[in-house]
């Protein structure tokens, strides 16, 4: 079987590596192994060789991501790469024959030119469905729903405007893909909520590569009281998170939060710090190696996530990989995935209260040996080689 993959994926300047990204990455390396033959499309520079997936790869350079304009400037971004990428479709695909077109995320810059490759060569499109911004997976929400969600969750105006506009578009594209594989049960629902034919999704979620990470180790005293891993995005709860630090260090004095990662609102995050004099309780450390980034969360007491959309939760599953009690918003999904686990602890969404008074409960606790073995234990459950084994009987059934 022959795929062809088009995987828009942000510079690193801009966005860190996100869950949509490593689950690509890891998939592709599985099935490449099996032998199925991908060609992937990716801006420069790309992932896929910088973490060892060596398969025909072909990269365009150009001004994709933009590190400065705020979410415009995304947008701009992803307008430059959707039109070039669907040129140079055109050459690539022009003599070659391919089964299927793999869209790996939901995004607009993966989307359009996927289905525009489905549209002009008439191929199978199968997409990898994240998450859908919606609050709670039964909610069908109009434009103005969409629209004073995104205001709650703390962006301005045009933001707001653009990233509804966004919403619906890209559920138009949904649902005239010919397969939806969502991550969550509760990430399928909102697609069927939303118009996506019930027949077209089926749920396959994420893995974690636990020997990766047991390669990283870290020896001695706490460096941190709490880390956050992540884009640094309002829709992931930074801001929620530097406003309950400030509650959790009136509280604690020394308490120590390290922020890692990259995003749109790093410097609003960095402007909160400031703002509540919190220049010696909070680190904002920027993107970093995995060496670096594994090392640091182990180093920390508990991994702190108020992300307000998740269509899995990688992050967390990596955090407790890392031995790591995790305190998250009590989001749909993270509940599907991780509700059973003791050492993940939930807080009502964009209760920022809650959120320190939990964060404070786990690090005055006793326990911290219990939970750090209760959270290696429940994580050995996600596996790589079943998601991609599950990916490769999906795309299978929709293929020429």
């Amino acid at each position: 079987m022959r795929v062809f993959s088009v995987f828009f994926h942000p510079s690193p300047s801009v966005s860190a590596v996100g869950g949509a990204e490593k689950r690509f990455i890891e998939t592709l390396k599985i099935l490449s192994i099996k032998g199925v033959k991908i060609t992937v499309l990716e801006p420069r520079p790309g992932l896929l060789a910088r973490f060892g997936v060596c398969r025909e790869t072909r990269e365009l350079g150009g001004l994709f991501s933009v590190s400065r304009g705020g979410w415009f400037g995304i947008y701009v971004g992803w307008f430059l790469w959707v039109f070039w990428a669907c040129v140079n479709c055109l050459r690539f695909l022009r003599g070659q024959r391919f089964d299927v077109v793999l869209a790996p995320n939901n995004t607009l810059p993966n989307l359009i030119p996927a289905y525009f490759v489905r549209f002009v060569f008439r191929l199978p499109l199968c997409v990898v469905v994240h998450h859908v911004d919606v609050l709670s997976p039964i909610a069908s929400p109009g434009f103005f729903g969409v629209y004073y969600t995104y205001r709650g969750v703390g962006f301005d105006i045009f933001a707001s405007f653009l990233k509804s506009v966004a919403f619906f578009v890209i559920l138009a594209f949904l649902r005239r893909s010919d397969v939806c594989i969502a991550v969550s049960n509760s990430t399928a629902e909102a697609l069927v909520r939303n118009g996506v034919p019930k027949e077209r999704v089926y749920v396959n979620g994420n893995g974690v590569d636990v020997n990766y990470i047991n390669g990283f180790e870290f020896e001695g005293d706490k460096l941190y009281d709490g880390v956050f891993v992540g884009r640094v995005s309002k829709e992931k709860g930074v801001i929620d998170l530097v406003k309950a630090w400030r509650k959790i260090v009136d509280a604690k004095d020394e308490a120590r939060l390290l922020i890692i990662g990259s995003g749109p609102d790093v410097y609003g995050v960095k402007d909160m710090v400031r703002v509540l004099g919190l220049g010696k309780n909070v680190v904002v450390r920027g993107g970093c190696s995995d060496r670096d980034m594994y090392t640091l969360m182990k180093a920390s007491r508990v991994f702190v996530f108020p992300s307000v959309f998740e269509g899995w939760g990688l992050a967390v599953a990596e955090a407790l990989a890392c031995g790591l009690p995790v305190v998250c918003y009590d989001v749909s999904a993270l509940r599907e995935v991780f509700g059973e686990c003791e050492s993940v602890f939930f807080v009502p969404l964009k209760d920022v209260e809650r959120l320190a008074c939990a964060v404070l409960g786990v690090l005055e606790t006793s326990g911290s040996e219990r939970l750090a073995e209760v959270s290696r234990s429940y994580v050995k459950r996600f596996d790589w080689s079943r998601v991609a084994m599950k990916d490769l009987e999906t795309i299978s059934l929709w293929s020429h």
